[in-house]
């Protein structure tokens, strides 16, 4: 069962990990960057509930749960960025069948 596309009301740009580079002081050495892939379509949600609760310690930020259509494009190596605030994918669950992917996603503070 795919999500209908009135709850797909944000927009998500999908940032996947450049080819590594030798730096000064060897390959990736001033960390990994990122490039813009494409932009989609998704829901957006905070977490909440139980789980939220658990996680909920002092070096825990936003926490997000985004759903989607299934597409091949999404891995856990990349990153999103909604509304100007970059998170790293934590979990993944993509249903092709389904026509479904839910991803949780942590904020990355810089």
């Amino acid at each position: 069962m795919a999500f209908s596309s009135g709850f797909l009301k944000d927009r998500i740009v999908i940032q996947n990990r450049k080819a590594a580079e030798a730096g000064k002081f060897g390959i990736d050495s001033d960390g990994p960057e990122y490039e813009d892939v494409c932009c989609l379509h998704a829901n957006v949600d905070w977490q909440r509930g139980k789980s939220a609760m658990r996680e909920g310690a002092l070096d825990v930020y936003g926490v997000v749960i985004v759903r989607m259509r299934w597409n091949s494009i999404v891995t856990r190596d990349c990153r999103l960025q909604c509304e100007g605030v970059t998170y790293q994918i934590q979990s993944l669950h993509a249903d092709r069948q389904e026509n479904t992917l839910q991803i949780t996603a942590t904020e990355i503070v810089k």
